[in-house]
């Protein structure tokens, strides 16, 4: 009479036992396809998706990224300017003698490292090249020049003329490292050639840094950019060409002058709409960045020690991440699995997804994948929720079919 309840209590364990393991089956086979669909399927099949991937992490870079007191203490900028070159008979390629007047005006205010923001992939036509090649040559500040390397697409013609100049000055020379989306908006430092021996193995910005006293480690893509400072001055303390050429006795030229001693100094165009791009910082048209300023946040975070971190989608972490979540959500819609779907666990869920998300930009500097997350997360909780009245015990059913 004792044996026939333990034979009944053992039955009665093993459907709960199966129901019990049959939620946290599913929810590990559902959380490695939804892993593959959004790690290995979305990038390639829905670019939408990651574009407004990229859109969320504008907003936090432009709402959270570091903002320093006032102007950075470390970089400037000499800008050619619509009115540097006015009355000059062509914009580009710039005037050479007006760029040996800048050279030697920069190295007499005691600048570091001066920068060439520009490409001499054209001949001068003004036959002034050489005044600019003697001004680099006798400048006592380290220049680096920027160039264009094999992915731009020269010409051979182009190619010759610059690595003739480079020849006559024998100064370092590094690629222009802008890295545009398809977007059109510049959020990573395009990253060393791939081919072997390449013409210019570091970037300009990287040469800058180092020729400063600086690391220029680039392992991290995204520019980590500045925001404006604290006080409203400029990022950089920013000159025109035609301010700082005025004479050495004007008060206002000696001022200028002063604020550009012992900094790297990039000299470059802001001509309008020549070299401007959307940023995350400026995401309208009308407030494009020029492609000297961009450089110049390079160069500062290189300086400053400073870097974004990204979860990539070939990383395993993240992979090991977006399982996790589409499991916890398949297995907590499977627990409201006798309810209507609301939003409430929906929403918490995404608060909370979007809450450490924001604080792990705002306190590590690590950029997550906030829309693949919240993907995850729905689709776990919709598929648990509606698999589990369908696959659920058989009162749960029976309600269901009921309705």
């Amino acid at each position: 009479m004792t044996a026939e309840p333990q034979v009944q209590g053992k039955r009665a364990s093993q459907p709960g036992g199966t129901l019990m393991r049959r939620p946290l089956i599913l929810s590990a086979v559902f959380a490695l396809a939804s892993t593959l669909l959004l790690a290995d399927l979305a990038p390639r099949y829905a670019p939408g998706l990651l574009r407004f991937e990229h859109y969320l992490g504008d907003v936090r870079t432009a709402r959270l990224s570091d903002q320093l007191p006032s102007q950075h203490p470390s970089v400037a900028i000499v800008a050619i300017t619509d009115d540097t070159l006015a009355g000059y008979r062509t914009y580009l390629p710039v005037d050479r003698d007006l760029l040996a007047r800048v050279v030697e005006a920069v190295d007499a205010a005691g600048a570091k490292v001066i920068g060439l923001d520009f490409l001499f992939t054209s001949p001068a036509g003004d036959g002034n090249e050489i005044l600019l090649i003697e001004a680099i040559r006798r400048a006592r500040a380290k220049i680096v020049l920027a160039a264009a390397d094999e992915r731009v697409g020269l010409n051979e013609g182009q190619r010759d003329k610059q690595q003739a100049f480079f020849r006559e000055v024998e100064r370092p020379a590094g690629y222009s490292n802008l890295a545009t989306e398809r977007d059109s908006v510049v959020r990573f430092m395009a990253q060393p050639n791939t081919v072997d021996k390449p013409a210019y193995p570091k970037s300009f910005a990287a040469l800058l840094a180092e020729s400063a006293g600086f690391t220029s480690a680039q392992e991290g893509a995204r520019i980590a950019w500045l925001r404006t400072p604290r006080d409203g001055s400029d990022t950089f303390l920013t000159i025109s060409a035609e301010a700082l050429l005025r004479p050495a006795d004007d008060p206002v030229a000696q001022m200028l002058r002063a604020g550009l001693k012992d900094k790297i100094v990039l000299v470059g165009g802001m001509l309008r709409e020549i070299d401007t791009h959307l940023t995350p910082l400026t995401n309208r048209h009308e407030e494009k960045m020029h492609g000297v300023t961009i450089h110049a946040h390079m160069v500062a975070q290189m300086v400053d020690g400073r870097s974004i971190g990204q979860l990539e989608t070939s990383m395993a972490s993240l992979r090991l991440a977006l399982a996790a979540v589409a499991a916890l959500g398949f297995l907590v819609g499977w627990g409201f699995r006798r309810r209507r779907k609301g939003l409430l666990a929906s929403g918490v869920a995404s608060a909370a997804i979007i809450a450490i998300d924001t604080i792990v930009f705002w306190q590590l500097r690590i950029i997550l994948p906030l829309v693949l997350a919240l993907a995850a997360w729905f689709l776990g909780e919709f598929s648990g929720h509606y698999l589990g009245r369908w696959l659920g015990p058989r009162g749960d059913r029976a309600m269901w079919f009921a309705r």
